[in-house]
């Protein structure tokens, strides 16, 4: 629950910062704060020190996961929110748990119950509706495809955390590494493609970034963390109520006509979450 609220707050200061700049530069300085907060806990709370005996499968499996969840997911999000709008990119995002329930069968070895599966079928029918729902104002909405790839993205990331957490039982550690290296390589993918040569980013923009970094700070370790107590299915599925907070204050926090709640993006995300329910519940 407590990844869900940070979530849900991280992608709301997430589009506001890529409102004033790039989707690329908006997506590396929200997570250089998360990182700098991770690193101070690292020397804080003195885990540094296990970072010695830390085996080299297991950090290999979380820089692998960092780059795919947040080195391209987080740079895909903020480009889908720029196209389709924060509330909707927030709610087919939540198909996430799709493609985590169904990868940790053959992977992790997972249980699929029936009624986990028709959880599963029930968020596919909500992202199909929200698919083809149209934002008034936004014209022909048909751009859902940048979402659908941060949510395959986001659902098969945990299979390596969960690999990594076999040999490392330290989550935190493991993300502070991850996601280290999957800044490096962010930044040395701005710099060949020029990235760095953009328009000044407002002062604006870095207050949202490290709001953005907070939030996602909280959250992203209460996700690793649960990824380490609990079923993939379970645990991206609750994360997936990041989706409430999303689609309530979008229409209040951004001035725009594709941001507004339609009837079809309200049931839409009211059948994803139904689908996550059962998962949770009876699953």
């Amino acid at each position: 629950m407590l990844a869900a609220l940070g979530f849900g707050f991280t992608q709301m200061a997430n589009r506001k910062s890529n409102l004033m700049t790039d989707a690329f530069r908006t997506a590396f300085g929200l997570l250089l704060c998360v990182e700098t907060l991770l690193i101070i806990r690292l020397f804080v709370t003195g885990d540094v020190r296990l970072l010695a005996d830390a085996p080299l499968r297991s950090l290999a499996f979380f820089v692998g996961s960092t780059i795919i969840h947040y080195g391209f997911g987080w740079t895909l999000l903020a480009l889908s929110q720029q196209k389709i709008g924060v509330a909707r990119t927030g709610a087919l995002v939540s198909a996430a748990p799709i493609v985590g329930v169904l990868l940790a069968v053959p992977i992790l070895g997972e249980d699929l119950s029936l009624l986990t599966f028709l959880g599963v079928l029930t968020s596919v029918a909500g992202v199909v509706v929200i698919s083809l729902s149209r934002g008034p104002g936004h014209g022909k909405w048909t751009s859902p495809w940048l979402a659908l790839m941060v949510a395959t993205l986001w659902g098969s990331s945990p299979m390596l955390i969960r690999k990594g957490l076999e040999g490392l039982d330290e989550p935190i550690i493991g993300l502070t590494v991850g996601l280290g290296a999957s800044l490096i390589l962010h930044a040395l993918g701005l710099t060949i493609a020029g990235g760095w040569k953009g328009s000044p980013i407002p002062r604006d923009a870095y207050k949202w970034m490290m709001i953005g970094g907070v939030t996602g700070a909280i959250g992203i370790g209460a996700q690793w963390i649960s990824f380490g107590l609990t079923t993939i299915a379970i645990a991206i599925t609750v994360q997936q109520l990041a989706t409430l907070v999303i689609v309530a204050l979008a229409p209040v926090v951004f001035d725009a006509k594709f941001e507004k709640l339609t009837p079809p993006l309200i049931m839409g995300t009211l059948m994803m979450l139904a689908g996550s329910g059962i998962v949770v519940r009876l699953g």
